[in-house]
């Protein structure tokens, strides 16, 4: 079941963008989808922070007033492995999508072509995508957090802190060492950036004076030794997503 989610101030394109994945699902008869259109922000906006999960979410650019890139931002936040792709008029912003690491950015001239296109590619990748979870085991209490909404994790001591986002950011304090926790997660989505820090990738916003920024804002240090192979590694990710 792929889930999306359309969020446009007028509600003509939004039956645009129904019409369109109605379409190309009906072609697709193993492949089952669900639509919801918004035409209100705060309305869209409450639904994600109850937890509705989207695999897709169309969003434009300029709605009354509303800047589309920060609820990109907020979108990004909430729910990372979310896949945006902007449709809009304002080709002017194309660049600045990217900051919230848009799938596509698609001019509404071109949605019945460009639409189905990113529909094609985004439907077979969600078919393979499973959800990972990294277990905590400690002392009394027992949780697991989705791989894809750990930021980083930093060794303190004997422990190691889980830094993840779970409608707010949250740390939790386990007992482990930092090589037992790497070897817990899914050791291509995650880097040392020093011999105390293992970051997760897809949330690496930026590089900066040998530092990573992440999505929270927070900038993290990279040791000499691993600078090299933390800059390919970014490098690889940017260039092959999408």
């Amino acid at each position: 079941m792929v889930r999306i989610a359309a969020l446009d101030d007028e509600t003509c394109w939004i039956e645009t963008l129904r019409e369109i994945t109605q379409e190309f699902f009906e072609q697709r008869e193993d492949d089952e989808y669900e639509f919801f259109g918004y035409t209100n922000t705060e309305k869209f906006l409450f639904d994600m922070e109850e937890r509705r999960e989207y695999d897709i979410v169309l969003l434009d650019m300029e709605m009354n007033g509303t800047d589309g890139l920060k609820i990109g931002r907020k979108v990004r936040l909430g729910h990372p492995e979310a896949t945006i792709i902007y449709v809009t008029n304002y080709v002017d912003y194309a660049v600045q999508a990217y900051e919230v690491n848009a799938f596509r950015y698609i001019p509404k001239c071109m949605l019945k072509e460009k639409l189905p296109e990113a529909y094609t590619l985004l439907v077979e990748k969600l078919k393979t995508r499973e959800k990972k979870f990294f277990s905590i085991h400690n002392n009394d209490k027992m949780m697991k957090i989705p791989e894809d909404s750990i930021y980083y994790v930093q060794k303190e001591k004997k422990y190691v802190n889980v830094v993840y986002v779970d409608k707010e950011e949250r740390k939790e304090k386990v007992r482990m060492t930092l090589a037992e926790a790497y070897d817990r997660l899914t050791k291509q989505d995650f880097l040392y950036i020093d011999r105390s820090c293992i970051v997760n990738i897809m949330h690496i916003m930026a590089l900066e004076n040998r530092k990573v920024k992440l999505r929270n804002g927070i900038y993290l240090d990279i040791s000499q030794p691993q600078y090299a192979n933390v800059r390919r590694q970014i490098s690889d990710y940017w260039s092959n997503r999408g």
